[in-house]
């Protein structure tokens, strides 16, 4: 993923698309526009009725201050708008204050959605840092704006903190002060161009240093990354826990013989390919796929078919996965229904599902059933994964989830040992996600799983079943060298 084509997607995620966005701007653009008319009413009430009628003041504002400051004060409405009323308070004394984290985080995941919020940070800070030179001219001086961001985006936090509607977090204060310094070297910039000055050239080029180098570093991090030959393991660490007061207790064997292992691919469909497979789907099952709505998002896509009944499937892009729903099953009349397996496995095969022969049949609740694999090898193959279905009374399955997933063998990779992934894990290179303060861990097995990764690979990781001060948890290390 190149960050031009971050950039291109950032509205096409899931939760963040160009509609919503424009509505999610529009709401606070005009709440700001709204505070700044109720403000303006205000103080021009208090300038010239008490200012400069009752107190006899003679301090007049310009043209330039009254524009700017406007639109500064409808900034700043905007910004609490964004930060404060978009959410309700459902962190309460949350903080993360891990230098970085953020950014290993969305490495690790490298979702568009974690990539994102990481760029807005930066951007919502540009007009800050802006706008108050023109304000200001003290704000001339680059450590006036700095110290400025940095005064509001504490603000902002430790408020977020006090109410819970946010986590207080070191990296927005990082993003926002960086935004704001971008902002502060773009008008600097355009103001040097404007009026005639000695070393105009080296006066731009400082001032776009903060901009040049931003850029820099996430092109540099996206093209490292399409350079890779795997993915990332979102289960990797994005801190490094502090375990110096933990108590560790290893009751399994570190001794182990495997210098490499198989590393496999998941079939990775495109935008277009998961189109094709839909309309073949549909048409497979005698449902006309003609005029199918499709919501393409950045890792699947949702597929309509609306009528009497309505249908829907979501598609994975990386491994083909996907869920299909039969809304008729909601019908009165329409049940849940024990089933014999070997009906349903006819049922299934309407579909283009064959069941594998090394599979564990569960039954689940009334109707619902599941066939589990688990990692069976076959040649260059590798299998694993889940189908899950429920059966009506009209004998047919409205409800199916195929999770299972075909691994094509690429090569063997060389892997760490257990006791080089256990002294990870002793320097607190995991994930993490309930109390860091941790007392006690107590590890009772260690054995070698797959975990799908960024560019769809099944890449080897160790998986320590652990006790932790109580509760069990899984501890994963990846295992590639």
């Amino acid at each position: 993923m190149s960050l031009l084509k971050l950039l291109i997607d950032l509205n096409k995620e899931r939760k963040m698309r160009i509609h919503e966005l424009l509505y999610f701007f529009k709401t606070y653009f005009l709440f700001g526009v709204m505070g700044l008319v109720l403000l303006a009413v205000l103080g021009t009430f208090g300038y010239y009725i008490i200012y400069r009628r009752i107190l006899r003041g003679k301090k007049k504002f310009s043209k330039k201050q009254i524009i700017f400051g406007g639109l500064f004060i409808a900034y700043v409405l905007m910004v609490f708008g964004v930060t404060f009323l978009s959410r309700g308070p459902h962190f309460q004394g949350s903080m993360n204050t891990h230098f970085l984290s953020s950014y290993r985080d969305a490495w690790n995941s490298f979702s568009l959605r974690s990539w994102q919020f990481i760029i807005l940070n930066i951007f919502m800070f540009v007009p800050f840092g802006f706008l108050l030179p023109l304000l200001q001219g003290r704000f001339y001086k680059i450590y006036n704006t700095l110290i400025a961001a940095l005064l509001f985006t504490i603000f902002i936090e430790l408020f977020q903190l006090k109410t819970g509607v946010g986590v207080f977090e070191l990296d927005d204060i990082f993003n926002n002060v960086l935004g704001a310094l971008i902002g502060y070297g773009i008008v600097m910039t355009l103001l040097s161009v404007i009026k005639p000055s000695k070393s105009k050239g080296l006066k731009v080029m400082v001032f776009l240093s903060p901009l040049i180098m931003t850029l820099v570093v996430f092109i540099s991090i996206f093209t490292y990354y399409d350079n890779k030959e795997f993915g990332n393991i979102p289960q990797a660490y994005n801190y490094k826990i502090n375990l110096k007061n933990a108590n560790i207790v290893l009751k399994a064997s570190l001794k182990d013989n495997k210098g490499a292992v198989p590393i496999y691919k998941a079939p990775v469909f495109t935008k277009d390919e998961a189109i094709e497979w839909a309309s073949e789907f549909f048409n497979s099952l005698g449902i006309d796929a003609s005029n199918i709505e499709i919501d393409a998002y950045n890792d699947n896509s949702l597929f309509w078919r609306r009528g009497e009944p309505t249908y829907n499937i979501w598609l994975d892009y990386v491994g083909g996965t996907y869920r299909f729903s039969d809304f008729s099953s909601f019908d009165e009349k329409t049940k849940p229904m024990n089933i014999e397996e070997d009906i349903l496995i006819e049922t299934l095969s309407d579909f283009g599902i064959t069941i594998p022969k090394e599979v564990e049949f569960i039954t689940q609740n009334s109707g619902s059933y599941q066939w589990k694999v688990n990692k069976v090898v076959e040649g260059d193959t590798l299998l694993d994964g889940a189908i899950a279905c429920t059966y009506f009374n009209d004998h047919t399955i409205k409800e199916l989830s195929n999770n299972l997933i075909t691994y094509k063998r690429v090569k063997e990779v060389t892997i760490k040992s257990k006791k080089e992934a256990f002294e990870e894990l002793v320097a607190g290179k995991f994930r993490y996600y309930y109390d860091e303060n941790i007392k006690d861990i107590t590890i009772g097995d260690i054995s070698l799983e797959y975990i799908l990764d960024t560019k769809g690979f099944y890449q080897p990781a160790y998986s320590f079943t652990s006790n932790i001060d109580g509760n069990e948890y899984h501890i994963f290390v990846p295992a590639i060298k």
